[in-house]
Formats: C-alpha cells, structure tokens, sequence
C-alpha cells in the first residue's frame, strides 16, 4: 500500500536512520520486516517484535533472507515490552506511534528498557503543527481514518510524547511524507537518547 512512499523516501530515511543503531537493538512494531535490510554490521543481536501474526510471517521470510545473524522473534507490542528494565542499547520504532493504544505508556515502556545512555530511533508520521488547514483535516478524517487503517491516529503529538516520557532529542527532521495522503505527510525523524 505504501510501496510508492517507500521508493520516494522512506528507504532513504530508514537507511539514515539506522545506520546509528548498535549493540543489543529492539525494534518494536517491525510490521514485515521493511527495516531489516538497514541495519548495520555493528549490531549485536536484533530483538524484533510483531504483535500482528500475519505481519510476523512476512516478517520471517523477509528475516531469513537478510544478512542479521543473532535475532529473537518477539509478539508483544510496544506498550507492554516484556524485556527487563535497562536491558538494550537502541529501540527502533519506525511509523509504529500513530497506531498504539497508548503512546505515552508506549514511550515509557521503550524508555524503561533501554540502558541508561541508550538511544531511541525513531519515525513518525505527526499532527500538522505548522500548518492548520492540514490539521483541520487531520482531525477530522481520524475519527473514520483509525477504525479502517489498524487504529493509525493521523493526529498524534508523538515529539510531545517522547519529551513527556523523560527522552532528550538529540537530533530531529521534521519533512513531508511524499507519495502519501496529505493528511499523512507530516512526519519527525531522529535519535533521542534517555
């Protein structure tokens, strides 16, 4: 569905973006595995989780094909990570935020496990903060956009969220989804660190 989108950016992004992952690394929400191609060598072992069971077959057969060589295969979601506290070095969460119950208690969740030091890499699609017209429409369309796209919110504060739950932004892109509905296109790239 978002093949375009993909071609016309979000490779791209994904490959600036995980290029800083290291060490021990979870990826919450993996989705089919659309991030596995972009992880550096540095890694020491890939936890990727997939609440979705059909989202997670894809994501096998996409996962036997890479190159990651220590992975663990996980079905939680990204408000309930069912890892020890201060147990990882990175959490990836790539256009994960907009469909969460919860994105405060899913950041606080991604907080708790990660090392102190550690970083949170992160891409969202986000409410239309400068641009009220699109933020009309955002908040309108979301109440019929949730129930047919998996409860993605086309409204979310998700930079509000990651600052509430104690991260510090360390770098951030703030640029327009091309390819994608408008009502979409707003989106926040970076590293945040705990």
């Amino acid at each position: 569905m978002i093949a375009k989108t993909e071609a016309a950016c979000l490779q791209d992004w994904r490959k600036e973006l995980l290029v800083n992952a290291y060490g021990n690394v979870l990826e919450v929400g993996a989705g089919t595995g659309a991030n596995l191609n972009f992880y550096p060598d540095k890694i020491k072992k890939l936890i990727i989780s997939e609440p979705d069971e059909f989202m997670r077959k894809k994501l096998l057969l996409k996962l036997d094909d890479s190159s990651i060589k220590s992975h663990e295969i996980q079905s939680f979601g990204m408000e309930d990570i069912d890892l020890p506290d201060n147990s990882v070095d990175c959490v990836v969460s790539t256009l994960v935020c907009c469909s969460v119950r919860s994105p405060e208690e899913s950041l606080k969740q991604v907080y708790r496990v990660l090392k102190p030091g550690g970083l949170f890499l992160f891409m969202e699609h986000v409410a239309a903060e400068n641009n009220p017209s699109r933020l009309k429409w955002q908040n309108r369309i979301n109440p019929i956009w949730k129930r047919i796209s998996g409860n993605c919110h086309t409204n979310r504060e998700t930079e509000k969220y990651i600052l509430e739950a104690g991260f510090k932004i360390k770098q951030i892109t703030k640029a327009s989804m091309r390819k994608a509905p408008a009502f979409v296109r707003p989106t926040i790239r970076g590293i945040a660190g705990k």
